[in-house]
């Protein structure tokens, strides 16, 4: 069974075990072809898993995006008068030529449209690594970048980038004003009440914006004007508030561009001993970042950033290297797919799914020594203390949690910690109470007032900062949120850790989880979709909101007979898809709905997955559950390679509503974990 507390309304006798390590249950009532069917599919699966296996004993594939980042790396280091090496040259190339879309321009992913945004940067990039603008590689991305705006039309964090170049005026760019960092700390203006992305990607644009860092004019910049502006460059031509179509998700209102405006002016009136004082103090928070991470900071969109302010403040400064060093955490490269840098990694998250998967499954030695290896690693990736003097810069408090990434990155997570704890409990790691709870600790820490929970950070700001997106790319990203998926997580942590310490649970502990739960279970049926299902935050879309909600409700104590699940059952069954399995579009992320995918394309392993551990979760024995479940589990084994994998398909994480992720381990996991779940209940 599941590895969770037992429910309040139910708690089921468990299944014994045969020697095979087999439920005895489904070797006598299921025919004996079909179950070794699935489990000669689930054991395959584990074959390719244990490749994936770390020496260290984690899973983490990689998180793939778009070429975004390593455009900013290349300008990064042109800015800093840093050659990039022939050899990382090419990779960075390669990756130019597989993205590039057919009409000749680069998109947030895969499956999106080009944005000028992209384009223009990695056009810009090409050029700076000494691409001819003659090539088809850079002539086709600069044919479709002049036929859709151009550079006076790109949204402001674009601006920024080719301001740095001297391609763009800074004062034609909304400002970003580094005084902000001056403000009292509960003034709801100051940056520490923004979601920890933004508010780090602000510091280091703030300071940027403040000092007007701009590189020296070289011939390979000139070259670029005359490129990009076949009219010649004039400022007068950048207006801040035109944005191509390609790439606006949100509209700035009419809040924000009244605080556009005075800011604009406070940016003008600033006295120059004022302005010096933010400039200090921004570089002040940005070196706590660094050294609090051993450099390499929470993501490396901040990093970058950082890089450049460093560098502004002195070319020879001192912690520039390691900086810089520290952005070598985030690249994956290989003469594959060339150089790739991650905007997350996903050790932590991946290796707790497939131990809860195998903490499911049929017990042999193959999976005995994955568990034994994985589970002693991400006990030992635990934070166990907190960051020194991190109060005063605003970091919440990290004992007790796990991170999305490993323990080279301090920067612990809601739902990673308490799918990392559950991972650990249901395969029996002798954590230690009391790091057990503090654990309960950080899950509890980041429960906001609504019941549900935040990622990093409980939310801080007010609702009415939603209302200042200056990114125009993506949505929903000024403040932390109250996530179904993070919540579910949550009370699934919360709950395991309770039926396991037992007696051994404080009582003012064991209140609080109580009340916890019961918040957190009401969020969450409230947010239920008329669709029957939950809108998912961080992946596609309603599957996996879904998921990690009713798990979440199960571990809470609801009945299978529930109204919400037997919604949610209809909301499944109803998006089951002609062959087994089940898929949506990230269309849907932007409708705020549940969105198929076109008929001609096939399902997802991955959602499928979703769909199956969901319905195995609640009332599989009902005639219509059992068929849809067979159908989707003859899907799985249909798609399966020789080798155990599932073979690349659209991707199926995201963030902020337009970013689509490629989760490369999401569709060896989940499949694995689905036929672990359907051999355990058959």
């Amino acid at each position: 069974m599941y590895a969770t507390a037992p429910r309040q309304s139910e708690q089921p006798q468990q299944p014994e075990q045969s020697t095979s390590g087999q439920p005895e249950q489904a070797q006598s009532e299921q025919a004996p072809s079909e179950y070794a069917k699935h489990e000669q599919a689930y054991r395959r699966a584990l074959g390719h898993l244990a490749t994936e296996q770390a020496q260290r004993g984690s899973f983490g594939g990689e998180v793939v995006w778009n070429t975004m980042l390593i455009s900013q790396y290349v300008m990064m280091q042109f800015v800093l008068g840093r050659p990039i090496a022939p050899a990382r040259r090419e990779h960075i190339l390669t990756a130019y030529r597989q993205q590039q879309m057919e009409d000749g321009g680069f998109a947030m992913h895969r499956q999106s449209g080009s944005y000028l945004f992209h384009t223009t940067l990695a056009y810009t990039s090409m050029r700076l690594l000494g691409v001819s603008p003659d090539d088809p590689l850079a002539s086709r991305a600069r044919r479709w970048i002049l036929g859709h705006g151009g550079v006076p039309q790109l949204p402001a964090w674009g601006r920024v980038w080719m301001a740095l170049l001297g391609l763009h005026p800074w004062e034609a760019i909304h400002a970003i004003v580094p005084e902000l960092w001056l403000l009292p700390h509960a003034s709801p203006a100051h940056p520490r009440k923004l979601y920890c992305h933004m508010r780090l990607i602000y510091l280091g644009l703030s300071y940027l914006h403040g000092a007007r860092m701009t590189a020296p004019k070289t011939a390979v910049v000139e070259a670029l004007r005359r490129e990009l502006f076949p009219g010649g460059y004039d400022p007068k031509q950048f207006k801040p508030d035109q944005v191509a179509t390609t790439d606006l998700f949100e509209d700035p209102g009419v809040l924000l561009k009244g605080a556009f405006g005075l800011l604009k002016t406070a940016d003008r009136l600033t006295p120059g001993w004022l302005r010096k004082q933010a400039l200090r103090t921004a570089i002040d928070h940005m070196l706590f970042e660094l050294r609090s991470t051993d450099y390499v900071c929470l993501s490396p969109v901040n990093g970058m950033l950082f890089c450049l302010a460093l560098h502004h403040q002195s070319p020879q400064h001192p912690e520039l290297e390691r900086a810089l060093a520290g952005l070598e955490y985030w690249v994956w490269e290989d003469d594959t797919e060339g150089m790739r840098i991650a905007g997350a990694r996903s050790d932590i998250w991946d290796t707790s799914f497939l131990l809860q998967a195998l903490s499911e499954g049929p017990s042999d030695a193959n999976a005995n020594t994955m568990k034994a290896r994985a589970r002693t690693w991400l006990a030992s990736a635990q934070m166990i203390a907190d960051i020194p003097n991190g109060r005063a810069y605003h970091r919440a408090p990290a004992r007790g949690g796990w991170g999305f990434a490993d323990e080279h990155h301090p920067w612990p997570v809601s739902d990673c910690t308490a799918e990392a704890l559950e991972a650990l409990l249901a395969n029996e790691h002798p954590l230690p109470r009391e790091r057990v709870l503090w654990a309960l600790e950080f899950i509890l820490a980041r429960q906001n007032p609504d019941g549900g929970f935040g990622s990093y950070e409980a939310r801080r700001g007010s609702d009415i900062l939603r209302h200042f997106n200056p990114s125009e790319l993506y949505g929903s990203c000024m403040i932390e949120g109250s996530y179904v998926e993070c919540t579910g997580s949550c009370l699934r942590g919360l709950a395991s850790a309770r039926h396991h310490l037992g007696a051994d649970l404080p009582a003012p502990m064991h209140a609080r989880i109580e009340k916890a739960i019961v918040r957190g279970t009401r969020l969450l049926l409230h947010s239920q979709h008329k669709s029957g299902g939950w809108a998912g935050f961080w992946g596609i879309h309603f599957t996996y909101g879904t998921f990690f909600v009713v798990s979440g409700l199960r571990a809470a104590g609801l009945p299978v007979q529930h109204d919400a699940f037997a919604a949610a059952t209809r909301f499944l069954l109803a998006s089951q898809r002609p062959d087994g399995g089940w898929g949506e579009s990230f269309r849907g992320l932007h409708r705020g709905e549940p969105v198929q995918l076109a008929p001609q394309q096939p399902s997802s392993v991955v959602q499928t997955a979703w769909a199956l551990l969901t319905l195995l979760d609640l009332r599989h024995d009902q005639p219509a559950t059992a068929q849809a479940i067979e159908r989707g589990l003859a899907f799985l084994c249909r798609n399966q390679q020789a080798d155990g994998s599932w073979p690349r398909e659209p991707a199926s994480g995201v963030f902020f509503k337009t970013a689509v992720l490629d989760y490369k381990l999401y569709r060896q996991i989940f499949p694995a974990w689905a036929l672990a779940r359907a051999l355990a209940r058959t």
